[in-house]
């Protein structure tokens, strides 16, 4: 068959030339006569169709209403009556030839297809449910580099660029965050909230920069511009996005405390590890919108935000210029068998504040014990009854760090 004639088609056109000479051999031409049944409505056949010449009649059993595709037309262009179960009766309308396509190896090559292909995705929308659907054009886009994903905020790129440069001063600095008067205020008053306050209230950034220390800065500017990310257009994303940034918050804000009481773990960066762990989220809820059957439906989008989270979350932090430990807080925020050798990292501190949050009850409490994360954060300690005692400890703390991330 000539690959030129199958151009013709929508659907095919994606295809390379090599790729369409292979579908030609593995494809079956139909020669249909006057009246001839090809589907019946109901079918679920594992085939598409593409009308190569002649005329076939579709008729709706359930409107018993009938309507003609010419071969050529604009209709004839993409596969004829996709939809499973199949919805109408198709017999010619004249002498037709058909060419019969297995659906499986089409969707093989169509994966492979050159180019971002939409089209490609509409076309296979109405065999997939809209989670599956939402996984494949997730990923079809991260492959072709088009996937859409959030931007750390510009203040908070230059401020920790000119941190890690280690050349510029406090000033210096003060004059870059000064460049948002909101990140200058909430730096101002974090300085002077009762985690970081001194003997003297601060009046300016460059005051405040002084005191926090240079990385702590840094992790703070992060923080607070972060929560600009944590946005969607419709009420129902929005109600889930804000809850997403809750619980990012209330998680950050046990890894600040943990990490003040953890050896070799700054509770700074800890607080910043726990707000960023589910960052894959917020890509998804963007993408999801796109699907009202899927944001209409909880738990399809719970499974599907499970799927993509971790493998979005690590392109994103990657794409910030964060390092691997950070990352791997991403990737293994809900991993509670993560292992590794060496000290406990991010990851670890992530994981167990995860916990924690969840098995508030003491009973639950006692699983902690074997998780490996729990060993290496708490080396020797067989009782997750200290995770407990920690927080009764600073419970005070806790509520400061929960004020912090509100303002």
């Amino acid at each position: 068959m000539d690959t030129d004639q199958l151009k013709h088609f929508e659907l095919l056109r994606h295809l390379s030339d090599d790729q369409l000479i292979m579908l030609a051999n593995n494809s079956e031409t139909l020669k249909l006569g006057p009246g001839d049944a090809m589907v019946e409505a109901g079918s679920t056949d594992p085939f598409e169709y593409f009308l190569l010449a002649g005329e076939l009649d579709l008729q709706d059993p359930a409107s018993n209403s009938m309507k003609t595709i010419v071969a050529g037309s604009p209709e004839a262009q993409s596969p004829i009556a996709p939809k499973r179960p199949r919805t109408v009766n198709i017999k010619a309308h004249s002498n037709a030839a058909v060419l019969q396509v297995e659906l499986g190896a089409l969707k093989e090559l169509l994966k492979q297809a050159p180019g971002n292909s939409y089209a490609v995705r509409q076309a296979l929308r109405d065999d997939q449910p809209e989670d599956k659907q939402l996984l494949l054009d997730v990923y079809a886009d991260l492959r072709n580099n088009k996937l859409v994903l959030p931007s750390l905020p510009e203040v908070a790129v230059r401020i920790r660029r000119m941190i890690d440069d280690g050349t510029n001063s406090a000033r210096k600095i003060s004059q870059a965050v000064n460049t948002d008067p909101s990140i200058a205020a909430k730096l101002i008053k974090a300085a002077n909230s009762p985690l970081f306050r001194g003997t003297k209230e601060f009046e300016t950034s460059a005051q405040a920069i002084v005191r926090l220390g240079m990385q702590t800065t840094k992790q703070l500017v992060t923080t607070f511009t972060v929560k600009e990310l944590f946005k969607a257009s419709t009420p129902l994303l929005k109600q889930r996005m804000d809850s997403l940034w809750q619980h990012s918050m209330e998680i950050a804000a046990i890894c600040y405390v943990l990490g003040k009481n953890v050896r070799g773990l700054d509770p700074d960066q800890g607080l910043l590890a726990g707000l960023l762990h589910d960052i894959g989220v917020v890509p998804i809820l963007m993408y999801a919108d796109q699907y009202p059957g899927l944001t209409e439906n909880p738990q399809q989008l719970e499974k599907t935000i499970k799927d993509l989270k971790p493998e979005l979350g690590s392109v994103i932090l990657k794409r910030w210029g964060f390092n691997e430990e950070m990352v791997a807080t991403a990737t293994h925020s809900e991993n509670w068998r993560y292992h590794h050798e060496g000290d406990a990292d991010f990851a670890d501190l992530v994981i167990v504040a995860h916990l924690h949050h969840m098995m508030l009850d003491e009973s639950r409490q006692q699983k902690l014990a074997k998780v490996p994360a729990f060993r290496r954060l708490f080396p020797g300690e067989s009782d997750p009854a200290i995770l407990t005692e920690i927080m009764e400890q600073a419970k005070h703390q806790l509520e400061d760090t929960r004020q912090l991330l509100v303002a």
